[in-house]
C-alpha cells in the first residue's frame, strides 16, 4: 500500500471509534435494521410531489408504487454489470395502449390498498396527478405529464373564452372573504365548474430581463391576480356538470384589494382549465384509469414508474394538510415499505409493510436511509459493520478501493455539469461561455480527481441510449478559448468580473471545482471563489438563479434523451440558466408529436446540438456508479439510471 493510502486509513481508523460512538450513541435505545446504507444529505421532503434529488428518490421509490415499476430483467450486461430495467406491472397489473399510442387504459389490482388499509383507487391516480399539476403544489417536475391532454394548460394557469373551467372558491378552511389566503393543503376550497365567458386582462408588466426567476414568477402571480374572469356556472347532478345548463354568471378576482361590490362578483383563489373533468385522465370505474396523450410519448410507460406520478393519499393529506402529512406519525404510503420512524439529519428508518400487493416477495423486514454526507464517514461505518452499502465512496482512496471485491463500479445514464446562470454579464455571452468549457481539461478530472473510469462529456446527453447518437460537441483548444475572451473583450482575462463557483457539499464537489477553480486561473486568467452550501439552501439558491456558476447532475429519469433535453426548455422549472432559444424548443416540440422513431432520434440530436453550440451548461463527465457492498449482499444491482428496487435485496447469511 502506497505511503500516503497507508497514512490515509490510519487517520481514518484513528476517528473511527469516535464516529461509531456518535452515531451509536443517537439510537441505542433501538435495535439496529437489518440493512443499513449511505443516502447522503438529508431529505428535503418525503412527498412525490415536492422531492427532487437522490436522496429523496431513494426513499420515495420503495415507499410508493406506481402503475407500473421498474424492475430487472433479462441477465446483466456482460461488459459493464449493468442490469436492464424495464416497467412491469405496479399497482396497475395490466394495460392496453391504442393502436395510435395515443390512449392507455390500465387495470388496477383489485386487492391494492394504502399502508392504512384503505384501497387504491383509479380516482386516487386522478386527484394526485391533479394536485401534481396545480399550480400552488409547485411540482418541478410537473412537466413529466405535459404529454397528457389539458395538463400543460392547467400547470400553467393558461385559459381563453370558452374554455371549461374550474373555480375555487375563497373558502379554504380558515378563511374569510376579506382574510389572507390560507395554504394550500390540498383540501382545497369548494370547487364550482364552468365555462369562461370573458377575461379582462391588464397590460401584462414589463419584468427587467435579469430578474430571477423567483422575481419573474412573482411579477407574473402579481399580474395574474388582476384578471378577472366571467364564469358561466354550470349545474351539478351528482357528479355531472352538465355544462350547458348555466346557473348564473359570476364574475372572479383573485386580488384583495379588488371591492365585492356587486353581487356578481366573487373572489376566487384559483380559475383553471378543468384538468379532472375534460377526458385527459379518466376513472370509469374504481379499477380503471385511461389517460388520453397529447403526443405519443414512447417512454411514457416509464413515466408512470417514477416517483412523481406515484399516487399519494387523498384521505391523510386532506386530513393533516401540507407539510404534516409526510410525518412520520401521519404519512400513509403505498410500497413495499413504509416509515418506521425519521429523524432530522439522523436517518429515516423503513419497515416492510405486510399490505403491499407483493409483501411476500420482500425479504429484508428494515432499512435504514442514514444521512451521511461525509464520504470518510460512511466508509468508516461501513468497516465497523454499521453500514451494509456506500454509495459515495472517498475520492481520495479509489485506487485502493478498486483492488477489493466488495468495489462495484459501472456506467449510468447521468451527467455532472456546471450550470450557467446566463443573464448574469458576463456569462450572457456565448463566446465566455465556450472560452470557459475549452479551458477545463476534463481529462485531468477524470484521471486525477474521480479516477474511477469517468467519461469525459463535451455534450449533455451520455452515451448508451439505443437508437440515439449524441451530438459531439465543441472540444476547442486553449488557444481558441484565449481568443474567444479576447474577442468578448477580456484579452488575457483583463477586466474578466471574479465570480463564485456554487456546489453543495461534497469531498468530491470540492475537490472538482478546486481543479476548475485553478485551470480557469492558469489558463484564461480568471479568478473563481468557491461556495459549498447544504443540500436545501443549495436547491433554493438555484432554483431562485441566484448563483453565478453552480454545480449540477442529471440522472435519466427514462431511458431517452428527452429527459436531458427538455431540462433546458424555456418553461421548463428546471432550467435554472434563464437560457432560451425558440429553434431549441421547436425542435422538442415537433419531437414530441412525432411517432416516426428514426425521425424523431434525429429532431433530438440537433436540439442537443444547438446547445452544444450555446453552452448554457459546461459538461464535465458522465457518470460511473460507485458502491460498496458487504459480500453477503445481493440483488443490489447497478443500473441504467441507478434506481434500486429494496425488495430485491437479499442477505446471505455471515460466516
Amino acid at each position: 500500500m502506497p505511503l500516503e493510502l497507508r497514512r490515509a486509513f490510519l487517520i481514518l481508523a484513528a476517528i473511527v471509534v469516535m464516529v461509531s460512538l456518535i452515531w451509536a450513541s443517537r439510537f441505542d435505545e433501538m435495535p439496529p435494521a437489518e440493512f443499513s446504507f449511505q443516502n447522503g444529505t438529508d431529505p428535503k421532503t418525503l412527498d412525490p410531489h415536492r422531492a427532487t434529488g437522490q436522496p429523496e428518490s431513494r426513499i420515495l421509490f420503495n415507499i410508493f408504487t406506481g402503475l407500473l415499476e421498474e424492475l430487472p430483467e433479462g441477465d446483466p450486461d456482460p461488459e459493464t454489470g449493468v442490469q436492464p430495467m424495464t416497467p412491469q406491472p405496479g399497482i396497475a397489473e395490466s394495460y392496453e395502449v391504442s393502436p395510435d399510442n395515443m390512449t392507455y387504459t390500465f387495470q388496477l389490482r383489485d386487492d391494492v390498498t394504502w399502508s392504512d388499509g384503505v384501497p387504491i383507487t383509479s380516482a386516487d391516480f386522478v386527484w394526485s396527478w391533479t394536485r401534481m399539476l396545480h399550480p400552488e403544489t409547485a411540482c418541478e417536475y410537473n412537466f413529466q405529464l405535459f404529454g397528457v391532454q389539458n395538463a400543460e394548460a392547467y400547470a400553467t394557469g393558461e385559459v381563453k373564452p370558452g374554455d371549461k373551467v374550474e373555480v375555487e372558491l375563497w373558502d379554504r378552511p380558515g378563511e374569510t372573504i376579506d382574510s389572507e389566503p390560507a395554504p394550500q393543503t390540498f383540501p382545497r376550497g369548494t370547487i364550482v365548474h364552468g365555462t369562461l365567458k370573458a377575461l379582462d386582462k391588464p397590460p401584462k408588466p414589463n419584468v427587467p430581463e435579469d430578474a430571477t426567476k423567483e422575481e419573474k414568477s412573482k411579477a407574473t402571480a402579481d399580474w395574474q391576480s388582476e384578471w378577472l374572469y366571467t364564469v358561466d356556472l354550470a349545474r351539478k347532478d351528482g357528479d355531472e356538470i352538465l355544462w350547458d345548463d348555466v346557473t348564473k354568471t359570476v364574475t372572479y378576482t383573485k386580488n384583495l384589494q379588488t371591492p365585492l361590490a356587486k353581487e356578481d362578483t366573487q373572489r376566487a383563489h384559483n380559475v383553471l382549465v378543468a384538468f379532472d373533468q375534460l377526458g385527459g385522465v379518466e376513472a370509469p370505474d374504481p379499477t380503471t384509469l385511461i389517460v388520453h396523450l397529447r403526443d405519443p410519448l414512447p417512454y411514457f410507460p416509464y413515466l408512470t414508474a417514477y416517483y412523481p406520478l406515484f399516487p399519494v393519499p387523498r384521505h391523510c393529506i386532506e386530513e393533516h394538510g401540507k407539510p404534516m402529512w409526510t410525518r412520520p406519525e401521519n404519512i400513509v404510503t403505498c410500497g413495499p415499505y413504509k416509515i418506521g420512524l425519521r429523524k432530522l439529519r439522523d436517518r429515516v428508518r423503513l419497515v416492510k409493510d405486510e399490505r403491499w400487493y407483493d409483501a411476500d416477495t420482500v425479504e429484508i423486514e428494515s432499512i435504514d436511509a442514514l444521512s451521511i454526507e461525509s464520504q470518510n464517514t460512511a466508509l468508516n461505518m461501513y468497516e465497523t459493520g454499521e453500514l451494509d452499502w456506500v454509495t459515495d465512496p472517498p475520492v481520495t482512496l479509489i485506487e485502493e478501493l478498486k483492488k477489493r471485491e466488495d468495489y462495484h463500479a459501472a456506467p449510468y445514464l447521468s451527467v455532472y455539469y456546471y450550470e450557467l446562470n446566463t443573464k448574469r454579464p458576463p456569462l450572457d455571452d456565448v463566446r465566455v461561455r465556450k472560452a470557459l468549457s475549452m479551458a477545463i481539461n476534463r481529462e485531468q478530472i477524470v484521471r486525477e480527481v474521480t479516477k474511477a473510469g469517468q467519461q469525459p462529456a463535451f455534450a449533455l446527453v451520455p452515451p448508451g441510449i439505443a437508437g440515439y447518437t449524441p451530438a459531439q460537441g465543441n472540444r476547442g483548444s486553449l488557444e481558441e478559448a484565449k481568443r474567444l475572451l479576447t474577442e468578448a473583450g477580456y484579452p488575457g482575462g483583463r477586466g474578466f468580473p471574479k465570480f463564485t463557483i456554487l456546489y453543495n457539499t461534497s469531498e468530491s464537489h470540492r475537490a472538482i471545482a478546486e481543479v476548475i477553480q485553478q485551470q480557469w486561473q492558469n489558463n484564461l486568467n480568471i479568478k473563481a471563489d468557491l461556495q459549498n452550501m447544504e443540500w436545501g439552501s443549495f436547491l433554493d439558491k438555484r432554483q431562485q438563479q441566484k448563483y453565478d456558476i453552480s454545480r449540477a447532475a442529471w440522472n435519466a429519469d427514462y431511458p431517452d434523451p428527452n429527459t436531458f433535453l427538455d431540462l433546458f426548455l424555456s418553461k421548463s422549472p428546471q432550467n435554472n440558466t434563464a437560457w432560451k432559444n425558440p429553434r431549441y424548443d421547436e425542435l422538442l416540440s415537433q419531437a414530441a408529436s412525432e411517432s416516426d422513431k428514426v425521425k424523431r432520434m434525429e429532431l433530438l440530436t440537433e436540439a442537443e446540438a444547438i446547445w452544444a453550440d450555446e453552452l448554457p451548461a459546461i459538461p464535465i463527465y458522465y457518470y460511473v456508479g460507485l458502491n460498496i457492498i458487504k459480500p453477503n449482499v445481493s440483488g443490489l444491482l447497478p443500473t441504467p439510471q441507478d434506481t434500486h428496487p429494496f425488495q430485491t435485496i437479499r442477505l446471505e447469511p455471515t460466516p
